[in-house]
């Protein structure tokens, strides 16, 4: 962490004693789930605006649950400074549990259960009928971390009429499995990761390739047991962008952050979701910050993610005045 982002942190959470949201835990009946679905749920100090607070959906990792960000992500601190200090405006911030579902609805496949369905519909309904929240698209945002990070890419672009704005920290982006390769076993695209993102040209020439997905028993059927790739190019984020651009759809505004040690090498893949969005003249900001994939990266690099939804808030500034 670097001095400058060490002393932004720290004066934020002194702030903490100003202002004292909470967070509360809940749980509901999710029809998709046919289960409950538990969730953290941060409200802030005061009363409501006329027309609800804003609200951020943000997702758990992979092992995670809806504690992480409450237990090891210093969250209900960093929300209370920020807002204390007038950094970010008031918002409620919905954390559901999500196992290692990767958020996708995956049922009928083996899978952890149809949580896209699940947190879009049930959740996101269940939320603006018993909390006073904004209920349009300009008050809404999704964020996550790692599998979150992939999950809040997905969510936000396969439903662009529910979020104004999306952010991925260290998400877990990878391209679609080329058809050359779309019957090869786990295994042997587990071989080909490497090779097939960079290219030896030469003694002095290296380029890069695809950035395939990282095969592995962390999918837990999501996808399909074993890993079915043509699922995955179905259900992935390059999949959902190029049909935006082909159909001539708006993109939520997205913000990808993403450290040069991740262990997982996580920034290829945003490198890659950034160079396509910025192709085709959408919203995108990357950064690449000092740090691996631990939590002393995502506990700093959320401050900047509050920023940047918090700049995305209400298209029209009337209302954005209100």
């Amino acid at each position: 962490m670097t001095r400058k982002n060490l002393a932004t942190l720290c004066l934020f959470l002194s702030c903490g004693s100003a202002f004292a949201g909470q967070i509360e835990d809940a749980t509901f009946s999710s029809k998709a789930l046919d289960a409950d679905l538990s969730v953290n749920i941060y409200q802030p100090d005061g009363e409501p605006p006329e027309n609800g607070w804003p609200v951020l959906y943000l997702l758990h990792g992979h092992d995670g649950d809806q504690n992480s960000w409450r237990d090891l992500g210093n969250i209900q601190k960093t929300l209370d400074g920020m807002i204390a200090s007038g950094t970010i405006r008031p918002l409620v911030v919905v954390m559901p549990g999500a196992k290692n579902s990767w958020y996708v609805d995956s049922s009928a496949v083996g899978g952890p259960g149809d949580y896209e369905t699940a947190i879009t519909g049930d959740l996101h309904s269940h939320v603006e009928k018993t909390l006073p929240v904004r209920q349009d698209k300009q008050g809404r945002a999704i964020a996550g971390l790692s599998m979150g990070g992939f999950g809040a890419l997905r969510l936000a672009y396969d439903h662009e009429d529910l979020f104004t704005a999306v952010a991925s920290m260290s998400g877990a982006i990878w391209q679609n499995v080329p058809a050359e390769d779309l019957d090869k076993t786990p295994a042997e695209l587990k071989l080909i990761q490497d090779s097939a993102f960079f290219h030896r040209v030469d003694r002095t020439t290296i380029t890069s390739g695809i950035v395939l997905p990282s095969t592995g028993d962390h999918f837990s059927g999501a996808f399909g047991t074993p890993f079915d790739a043509r699922l995955f190019n179905e259900k992935n984020l390059f999949t959902l962008v190029a049909q935006h651009v082909v159909e001539g759809q708006d993109l939520p505004a997205t913000y990808l952050t993403v450290g040069d040690d991740d262990g997982f090498f996580l920034w290829r893949g945003a490198v890659a979701l950034h160079e396509t969005l910025q192709a085709d003249n959408r919203t995108s900001e990357l950064r690449i910050t000092d740090g691996d994939h631990v939590w002393t990266v995502w506990k700093t690099s959320i401050i900047d993610v509050l920023k940047f939804i918090d700049s995305k808030w209400d298209s029209d500034k009337a209302v954005a005045e209100n």
